[in-house]
């Protein structure tokens, strides 16, 4: 499993101010906090701050890479000209956040892939708008994915995102969202889904626990990479629990490792 850590955010108000006022030290207290509670990769988003959202993600680019020179990032913007103007300021090769199959949007992102290696998300969103169904979900990333490889992508680089709608607004949302990972990981063979793990529970109360729930499904559907929280202790147990008895942890060495060091917490 994948971990993309979520936490670097100005739509939180910590990173918000942390990021005003130029706080290095605060963002790269919570990139490392985040890495080493497993984080494999440290999402970017300076989205909610539309008029400086450039300048931010270079300054937040800077100080993380600054901090942790072998971090992995992934650059995460609805905006393809944000992404542009910061992508060789990214020392490893990132991850892109992201593509949709919206054809103006996918027309403006696309050159991007070609300047440089990177992963993609791509959400499986058309101009029809949110999936309605597995099936709209499936077709849309099956022609996502055509589209990726006529671009010379590899479908290892590319994390299909079937958009992750809240439980609490459409009760079927769960249950579509694991059928279409089932269905992606059984047609489309070699690409991986990702998913906004939190978004599931938005509106509800105690959200880590459908948060936790969600992800056991999740990753028994298929799940291989998910954006979340890893400073939530109880998620990442799940997490790690969930991976044992998948037997995605050969001989349990994940899961005992972080009993011994601390980080197990169920």
């Amino acid at each position: 499993m994948l971990i993309v850590g979520e936490r670097i955010n100005t739509s939180r108000r910590l990173i918000n101010d942390g990021v005003a006022n130029r706080d290095a030290a605060y963002i790269q207290a919570d990139v490392g906090s985040q890495i080493e509670c497993g984080a494999d990769v440290i999402d970017v988003n300076a989205g909610s701050r539309r008029n400086s959202e450039v300048a931010d993600l270079q300054w937040l680019i800077e100080v993380i890479q600054k901090a942790f020179p072998l971090v992995r990032l992934s650059i995460d913007s609805s905006n393809p000209d944000s992404l542009k103007a910061v992508l060789d300021q990214v020392e490893h090769p990132p991850m892109l956040n992201s593509i949709t199959g919206e054809k103006a949007r996918f027309e403006a992102t696309a050159p991007l892939l070609q300047v440089r290696e990177c992963d993609i998300v791509a959400l499986c969103i058309d101009d029809r708008g949110i999936p309605k169904s597995a099936d709209q979900a499936l077709e849309n990333a099956g022609r996502l994915v055509s589209a990726l490889e006529r671009l010379g992508m590899q479908r290892e680089r590319i994390y299909l995102d079937p958009v992750i709608q809240a439980v609490s607004a459409n009760t079927n949302a769960a249950l579509m969202v694991m059928e279409t990972i089932a269905r992606i990981r059984r047609d489309l063979e070699g690409v991986n889904v990702i998913c906004g793990l939190s978004n599931i529970s938005f509106g509800l109360p105690r959200r880590s626990l459908v948060n936790r729930a969600f992800l056991t499904l999740a990753m028994k559907a298929g799940l291989n990479a998910a954006i979340l929280d890893p400073l939530d202790k109880k998620l990442m147990g799940t997490l790690r629990a969930t991976a044992v008895l998948l037997n995605q942890d050969p001989w349990c060495q994940a899961y005992t490792a972080a009993f011994r060091t601390g980080r197990l917490e169920g």
